[in-house]
């Protein structure tokens, strides 16, 4: 092997070595639980916004572990006012510089996009999109009550360590994400031998 046939093959093994050591980084940067509380309320009917009458304690709470070396699970669970919230928890797979869920399951409106919700770290905050694009249609609607949105951002300064990975670990969204995973998997493959 000649030195010129060198250098390219080392280049490239450097390229290879960098892409691997992305999704690993990234998981390092974000992996942990991001809360945050405040104050909600429910109004009654025909009193104004500004007119609150049951004020509660409110609480936005991102989940975020490294599964695999593609592959992060999340959860999140955001409140909005009138007890409205969205919910949605799967495996979210390092695709171009952020994770993304990819829901398994049909979109329950043919004319909605297929859920698909981004994960990543932009500007000191960890940010969570189901929009395509900053105009795009919101894509896991299904997951949010009336005023939910999946569209959310909160400071890195607010993550913490997980202390409860056990019971995490052996939840039921948890297991699910795994076999969807699964599922998605195996079908993707079969669908590749053909």
């Amino acid at each position: 092997m000649t030195l010129r046939s060198l250098v390219p093959l080392l280049a490239a093994l450097c390229a290879c070595t960098a892409a691997a050591q992305e999704p690993a980084q990234l998981m390092d940067k974000m992996a942990g639980v991001y809360k945050q509380r405040f104050m909600s309320a429910t109004i009654t009917p025909g009193k104004g916004p500004g007119e609150a009458d049951v004020p509660y304690q409110a609480e936005d709470v991102i989940e975020i572990v490294p599964y695999d070396a593609g592959h992060v699970y999340v959860r999140a669970h955001l409140d909005f006012y009138n007890g409205h919230m969205c919910d949605i928890a799967g495996m979210a797979r390092y695709e171009q510089g952020a994770f993304v869920y990819h829901d398994p399951a049909p979109s329950p409106l043919p004319q909605d996009p297929q859920c698909a919700l981004k994960v990543s770290v932009e500007h000191g905050k960890l940010t969570i999109t189901d929009r395509a694009a900053p105009d795009a249609p919101a894509s896991c609607r299904a997951y949010c009550g009336a005023r939910g949105a999946l569209e959310y951002s909160i400071g890195m300064d607010k993550r913490r360590a997980i202390r409860y990975l056990d019971r995490l670990k052996a939840s039921r969204e948890y297991g699910r994400a795994i076999d969807d995973l699964h599922r998605t998997e195996s079908q993707t493959a079969s669908g590749r031998a053909r």
